[in-house]
C-alpha cells in the first residue's frame, strides 16, 4: 500500500471531511526528525512521523511509501483508510520512516518538506509550528529554502546543555519564519543577548531567564510573557507593578513569574495602591490562557484587583504554587 497511489476519491474525502486540523508541527533536533498532525478539540489524537537513518530491513510488518522514502508502522495493525490512520481515540499514531543511514542533513530535510506538502495538502492546512535546536539553525538552509508554508505560528528553541543561542540565530529564523504568535527559547543564550526583537511578539516564554534582565522587563510589548528560572524579587515585582500602573506596558494581559515559592509581602508590593474591593464580583473567577496545542485554566478567585487611573483597566496579582501571575482585564473596567 503506498500513500502515492491512494485513490484520489480517498484524498479528496481526507481533505475535505471537515476535520479541524491544529498548525503542524515539525521538529529538527540532535539526531530526530519528526512531524505531527494534531486535530482540534479531541484529546490525543496525533499522527506523528519520525524520520530515522537506518538501513531499511526485511521483517517490517507494514509500509508505506512517500517520494523516496520508507515508512514503517510497528505498533498497531495498520487501517486501510488514512482518516482511521490518523484519528485514534486511545492513543497517537506513530510511523517511523527509515532513511539510508549515509544520508546527510540536506537529504532528511528533502525528506521532512516532502512530508510536510503531503500532509500539509491532505489536511488542507499550510500553517507551522517549529522546533529546532540551535546548532540545526546555520544548516537549515535547505529546509528553509524548500518548505512553503503560510504561516509559522509559533517557534521553539530547544536546547541541552552545551546549546548557546546567539543574536544572529534569532535573526536568521525570524526572518525566515516569521512567528506570528510567539517563541519560546529552553536553552542557553549567549554573553550579551539582546532580547529587543523577541520582546514585541505577542508571547514570550524563557525557560531560562536569569539574562533577562528588569530593563528587558520594562520593555515587554507582548501580550502573554512567561519567565521561568528568572532573578527577579519581590521589590521588582513592586516597581514593574507601579510601571504598569503609570501607563505603560499597555499590551500585557498576563505576565508569569515562575520562581516564587513563598507567598510575597502583598502590603510592601501594592503600598500606595489602592485595591478594588469589588473586583471579585465584577472580573471572571478563571482564566483561560490559549496555547497551540493546548488549554490552561487558572483559578484567579484570591487575586488582588487594582485599577489604573489613565484608561481604567483592570489589574490582578496572584500568588499559587510557586508562580505569580499578573492579569490586565482589557474587556473590564471599573
Amino acid at each position: 500500500f503506498e500513500l502515492s497511489q491512494t485513490s484520489n476519491r480517498v484524498l479528496t474525502c481526507i481533505k475535505y471531511s471537515r476535520r479541524r486540523i491544529q498548525p503542524i508541527q515539525l521538529l529538527k533536533g540532535e539526531k530526530c526528525w519528526a512531524i505531527s498532525v494534531f486535530e482540534k478539540k479531541k484529546e490525543n489524537a496525533q499522527l506523528v512521523i519520525r524520520l530515522k537513518t537506518e538501513k531499511v530491513g526485511n521483517g517490517l510488518m507494514r509500509q508505506l511509501k512517500i517520494e523516496d522514502s520508507v515508512l514503517n508502522r510497528r505498533n498497531d495493525r495498520l487501517k486501510m483508510s488514512l482518516s482511521h490512520l490518523y484519528f485514534s481515540e486511545k492513543e497517537e499514531k506513530c510511523l517511523t520512516c527509515y532513511l539510508p543511514g549515509d544520508s546527510k542533513e540536506e537529504d532528511i530535510d528533502i525528506h521532512l518538506v516532502h512530508l510536510f506538502n503531503y500532509l500539509s495538502d491532505m489536511f488542507n492546512n499550510k500553517n507551522i509550528t517549529f522546533w529546532i535546536r540551535p546548532f540545526r539553525i546555520i544548516t537549515s538552509h535547505v529546509l528553509f529554502s524548500n518548505l512553503h508554508f503560510e504561516s509559522c505560528k509559533f517557534l521553539k528553541i530547544v536546547g541541552k546543555e552545551p546549546d548557546i543561542l546567539s543574536n544572529d540565530d534569532v535573526s536568521r529564523l525570524l526572518e525566515v519564519l516569521k512567528p506570528t504568535v510567539g517563541i519560546t527559547l529552553n536553552c542557553r543564550v549567549e554573553k550579551g543577548f539582546q532580547p529587543g526583537s523577541l520582546l514585541s511578539l505577542p508571547r514570550l516564554l524563557l525557560a531560562n531567564a536569569k539574562w533577562f534582565s528588569f530593563d528587558d522587563l520594562l520593555k515587554i510589548g507582548c501580550e502573554v510573557a512567561c519567565l521561568k528560572n528568572h532573578s527577579f524579587i519581590e521589590d521588582d515585582v513592586k516597581k514593574f507593578i507601579n510601571h504598569w500602573m503609570d501607563g505603560n506596558n499597555t499590551k500585557l494581559m498576563h505576565l508569569r513569574l515562575d520562581g516564587f515559592n513563598l507567598t510575597p509581602n502583598w502590603g510592601d508590593i501594592l503600598e500606595g495602591i489602592e485595591v478594588w474591593d469589588e473586583g471579585k464580583s465584577r472580573r471572571p473567577k478563571s482564566v483561560k490562557i490559549h496555547y497551540i496545542y493546548r488549554v490552561e485554566e487558572i483559578d484567579c478567585q484570591n487575586g488582588l484587583d487594582f485599577k489604573r487611573k489613565s484608561d481604567g483597566k483592570i489589574g490582578t496579582v496572584m500568588h499559587h504554587s510557586n508562580i505569580l501571575d499578573f492579569f490586565v482585564w482589557h474587556d473590564l473596567q471599573a
